[in-house]
């Protein structure tokens, strides 16, 4: 079992991406439902955020109010370390835990895929093998952001702006996925991935038509 990181900024569509390899027999790992189980009420991990950002960043029945904490993080670079540091080392846990239960299946998948926005800032590319990165246009993204969260464009920029740099995160890939395209596209080129995958050549330079990664450059 090979596991691969799945990586790219929020709006990118990952979520798209993962559920293609899915449907070709991958088990995934969505970090997102991961983090919002961490912080459910109640949850250590919700008690360590409410220390350090205070009362006001939770709801009035004790859970976390995302879309405060999110517009304080995304607009202040220290907040978000903070949160970072809170968060991450709890991420990777699980991961692992995940990790270790699928492996340890009767007929483990050939590919397990961890999803995850924060694939390199948390430290969970430390337990891939290969990573592949989704990219889009940040137009697109804001778009995506703004339509899923129920937040105004602008404020969906301002998002997509704070987080790492999506070259940043390219030029680490093994593979880069583009997901602002048409959906059969996009497919082909996890079609491509899948294949190189499985025949133990995740890592080849220059295969498959994909967008140039760290070996494909």
């Amino acid at each position: 079992m090979i596991v691969v990181g799945l990586a790219g900024q929020s709006g990118a569509g990952k979520s798209t991406v993962a559920g293609m390899f899915a449907e070709r027999g991958a088990a995934c790992l969505d970090v997102d439902s991961v983090a919002r189980e961490l912080v459910r009420l109640g949850s250590p991990v919700l008690a360590d955020i409410e220390r350090a950002f205070g009362r006001e960043y939770l709801l009035p029945d004790g859970s976390l109010d995302r879309r405060r904490l999110g517009g304080k993080v995304f607009s202040d670079p220290s907040a978000l370390e903070v949160l970072n540091q809170i968060t991450h080392p709890a991420l990777v846990r699980e991961a692992e835990a995940w990790i270790a239960s699928v492996a340890g299946g009767e007929a483990p998948p050939p590919v397990a895929v961890i999803d995850a926005a924060v694939l390199f800032e948390s430290g969970l590319v430390r337990l891939t093998e290969a990573v592949a990165v989704v990219v889009a246009g940040e137009q697109v993204q804001a778009e995506r952001i703004a339509r899923r969260d129920g937040i105004p464009m602008d404020e969906a920029l301002v998002r997509v702006r704070a987080q790492t740099p999506m070259d940043e995160i390219a030029a680490r890939a093994d593979f880069v996925i583009r997901a602002d395209c048409s959906l059969e596209e996009t497919e082909a080129q996890v079609d491509k991935v899948w294949r190189l995958l499985l025949s133990g050549r995740g890592l080849a330079a220059g295969e498959g038509g994909l967008a140039p990664g760290r070996d494909q450059q």
